[in-house]
């Protein structure tokens, strides 16, 4: 698994291209193009098929859109003061987004299966909390993507001043303490660690925070042409 953490590993880096995507995924990728959280749910994805072994496309699909509501405006709004833990937030969050994803895929052409669709919309409703193992599994490829491609935003967010930098360590706690599974733990320490390393360097970082979130929001950069290669089987 490849994420570029740093500029100098994104320079002619594509690290999601995989021929192992669905059309349905691929689709979603289109959809999301753009989407500042773009590389943290193909990095969801990549996790969740890691920490499982062999997830279902339920399972695979869920953690590369869990986040979608955050692309579209009118999403709930959260005071660093609630806490990142903050229950009315995360139900609000889940419900949102498993309704956007839920409309989305009753319009594509074929139709998705009834159960499909009905498991990816309980995963996604579960994906801040967890419950059976595969929820569970949802919730640590959640928080290992987050720890691995999101260092730079915890840096945006202290420069910008839309948390403290005690409050953006607060999320970055977070984020492992809330992981269940003990190997997917193991798995997000050194993510962690550099995340606050970064975090605590930053008023000194390196890294260029406008080109970090351009990357991170490209379809082409992170899974290459094939994307564009789907667009045109669809406008055939």
């Amino acid at each position: 698994m490849s994420m570029p953490p740093n500029k100098a590993s994104q320079k002619n880096a594509i690290p999601y291209a995989e021929p192992a995507f669905s059309a349905l995924e691929l689709s979603a990728i289109t959809w999301l193009d753009g989407f500042y959280q773009l590389e943290h749910l193909l990095a969801a994805r990549a996790w969740a098929i890691r920490l499982s072994g062999s997830a279902s496309p339920e399972l695979k699909f869920a953690a590369l859109v869990h986040d979608a509501e955050r692309f579209f405006p009118g999403g709930p709004s959260s005071m660093p003061s609630d806490g990142f833990d903050n229950p009315d937030y995360l139900f609000v969050h889940s419900m949102r987004s498993a309704d956007i994803v839920s409309e989305w895929l009753k319009k594509q052409t074929p139709a998705c299966d009834v159960a499909f669709t009905q498991r990816v919309r309980a995963l996604i409703l579960r994906h801040e909390i967890g419950g059976n193992q595969e929820e569970d599994i949802l919730q640590a490829a959640d928080s290992l993507s987050f720890l691995e491609t999101f260092d730079w935003l915890v840096v945006e967010w202290v420069h910008k001043g839309v948390y403290t930098f005690d409050q953006a360590r607060a999320k970055l706690d977070w984020m492992v303490e809330r992981i269940r599974i003990p190997d997917a733990v193991r798995a997000a320490l050194p993510f962690y660690s550099r995340a606050v390393h970064r975090l605590e360097d930053a008023k000194d970082t390196e890294i260029d925070l406008k080109e970090r979130r351009k990357f991170a929001s490209s379809a082409k950069s992170l899974v290459g042409d094939v994307v564009e290669m789907s667009k045109g089987n669809e406008a055939q």
